[in-house]
């Protein structure tokens, strides 16, 4: 019992940390951030960082590695799935980590996380599309609008989080279904 008590702890502590990083990264470059401001602004010892982390880069590293786990588990938790699906249960995961997305989409967080981002996005999009359409995945034109959707989602999801969710998630949603009909009639005319 003593050790869960200890291990959500540690979690708590954890996660504050990186969202503490996250906000740093709103305002400044990853290699201008230092261990010990990070300790102040989360209230911690630079000792606790030290405990979890070996540096900056380290916290930063976890940080995206966890993102990217989580966001993945979301997305595959009962196989692919449509993206009306996914969009609530991601713009949810969205909103509860708006800091460490307000620096993915920001101008001073490192672009790494974006693009990984990016890349998974445009990874469901393929296995979405080539199960539903049956479209050859090696055809240049389905490959450029996969890409096309993908870089067209992050641009409206990162809008929304920059102008910290100003627009309600529904009419968020129903702007990315409207490019999904858009790539999805591409696709079915490549098939005709």
């Amino acid at each position: 019992m003593a050790e869960q008590k200890v291990s959500r702890k540690a979690l708590k502590t954890k996660k504050q940390i990186g969202t503490v990083l996250a906000e740093l990264l709103q305002e400044k470059e990853l290699r201008d951030i230092t261990v010990h401001e990070i300790a102040e602004k989360a209230d911690v010892s630079r000792t606790t960082v030290y405990n979890y982390y070996l540096d900056v880069y380290d916290i930063y590293e976890q940080l995206e590695n966890t993102v990217l786990t989580e966001l993945g588990l979301l997305i595959t938790e009962h196989g692919v799935k449509t993206t009306f699906e996914v969009y609530p249960v991601v713009f949810g995961y969205i909103k509860d980590n708006r800091e460490v997305f307000k620096m993915v989409f920001g101008p001073k967080g490192p672009a790494s996380l974006y693009m990984k981002i990016l890349n998974m996005v445009e990874g469901l999009n393929r296995a979405i599309w080539s199960e539903s359409f049956g479209v050859d995945m090696n055809d240049e034109r389905v490959v450029c609008a996969i890409r096309y959707h993908s870089n067209g989602t992050m641009a409206i999801v990162g809008n929304w989080v920059m102008t910290d969710f100003a627009q309600s998630q529904d009419s968020v949603i129903q702007m990315l279904a409207g490019l999904d009909r858009s790539t999805q009639a591409y696709l079915a005319s490549l098939l005709g």
